[in-house]
């Protein structure tokens, strides 16, 4: 089968969803399939080259995200002519995507990875009108119809499903891939905590970006609530210093509470030394589309305290304690709970890349076989 993926970043441009796509494409090209992906051109790579068995064609956009809707709808135009089904995916690929497949007579799929209408202001610390903005923009965005709505969860099925009811049989739940090997191979970390000079103490972990669907701030309030409790606990945070990022990190280590550490984010080999060092890893999310830190945080044998809050109930297993999500009392309870040793324990939950790839394959054949 041809398939035409039309996205705004691919690889190497580094990122969660462009890794999910890499391994989605990779894998529907070793199994025989065609596959083309159109992408924003990103200073240092080629207009046209082949990776893992993908066909790549950038398309030069001053290395706008923005621009590249709109510059990437001759490319598609010229592609979707001769492919069986377009993918996309939220946020600037999905116009010239859709536009292309009604242009040339072509189903077209969207992978939806969260979905925040009718909640940015519970999501966000945005004002009034800035909520309104952003609603309305993610709005634009699914106003045109798609064939499939694949959402990563089940959890984002349904808050799709609610925000677009009439699209309800259109909407499908794929889960991401997730190949646990990084996160669970022995890392000598004993060496680490010990130059660290972290061996008498109660060591808490988290990590990820800290924008504010994170929840960070709320970890932040717990943590005195925590120290009361647990007198030798350190909380580590190692957060992405990205441009985006930069004014809440500073924010952040401004307001933080003694015993506080900000470590500087490492590579991403790195990161299963410092959740293994870890007696607990504290997930405060107050959303997650699909939850890779929640699996990864689990997959690394550490207990897991985590919000009680969309999809991170469907991927969370092993020793973990839930809690209600924008409390930092509750969050104080849970290290409490996993420092007593009473938390949950649960059978692994596994998300195999072949069984997602599989998936998309069986939709892709329906859509084909439907036009």
């Amino acid at each position: 089968m041809k398939l035409l993926f039309v996205l705004e970043n691919y690889a190497p441009h580094i990122g969660g969803v462009e890794t999910v796509f890499r391994s989605l494409c990779e894998g529907l090209a070793a199994r025989g399939h065609d596959v083309t992906v159109i992408t924003h051109l990103i200073p240092g790579t080629k207009r046209r080259e082949t990776l893992g068995g993908v066909d790549i064609a950038r398309v030069p956009c001053y290395d706008s995200r923005y621009l590249f809707t709109f510059a990437a709808i001759p490319k598609v135009l010229r592609y979707a002519k001769d492919t069986d089904i377009i993918h996309t995916t939220t946020f600037n690929g999905a116009p010239p995507a859709w536009l292309g497949a009604r242009l040339c007579g072509k189903s077209v799929i969207i992978t939806v990875h969260e979905t925040w209408m009718g909640k940015w202001r519970q999501y966000t610390n945005f004002g009034t009108l800035r909520a309104a903005l952003h609603e309305m923009l993610e709005r634009a965005v699914f106003l045109p119809h798609y064939d499939r709505y694949a959402c990563v969860s089940k959890a984002t099925a349904s808050q799709l499903t609610a925000a677009l009811p009439n699209r309800k049989n259109d909407i499908v739940s794929i889960h991401n891939g997730f190949d646990d090997s990084h996160w669970t191979r022995k890392k000598p970390w004993e060496q680490l905590r010990k130059k660290m000079k972290y061996d008498d103490k109660f060591l808490i972990f988290s990590y990820g970006r800290p924008g504010t669907s994170k929840g960070f701030r709320y970890l932040l309030d717990a943590f005195p609530l925590i120290k009361k409790r647990i007198p030798n606990a350190v909380l580590l945070l190692m957060l992405s210093d990205d441009k985006q990022y930069r004014r809440e990190l500073e924010r952040m280590k401004e307001n933080a509470p003694e015993g506080i550490i900000f470590l500087k984010p490492r590579p991403y080999k790195e990161i299963p030394y410092y959740t293994q060092m870890a007696d607990c890893i504290v997930v405060p999310s107050i959303t997650e589309g699909f939850g890779y830190v929640v699996l990864e945080a689990c997959a690394s044998g550490t207990p897991v305290v985590a919000s009680d809050t969309t999809s991170i109930p469907e991927v969370i297993w092993g020793k973990h304690v839930l809690v209600k999500p924008k409390d930092p009392a509750a969050i104080a309870d849970g290290v409490l709970k996993v420092k007593q040793g009473k938390y949950d324990s649960t059978p692994e939950k596994r998300f195999p890349w072949s069984r997602t790839i599989s998936l998309y394959e069986k939709e892709y054949k329906r859509l084909k076989e439907k036009r």
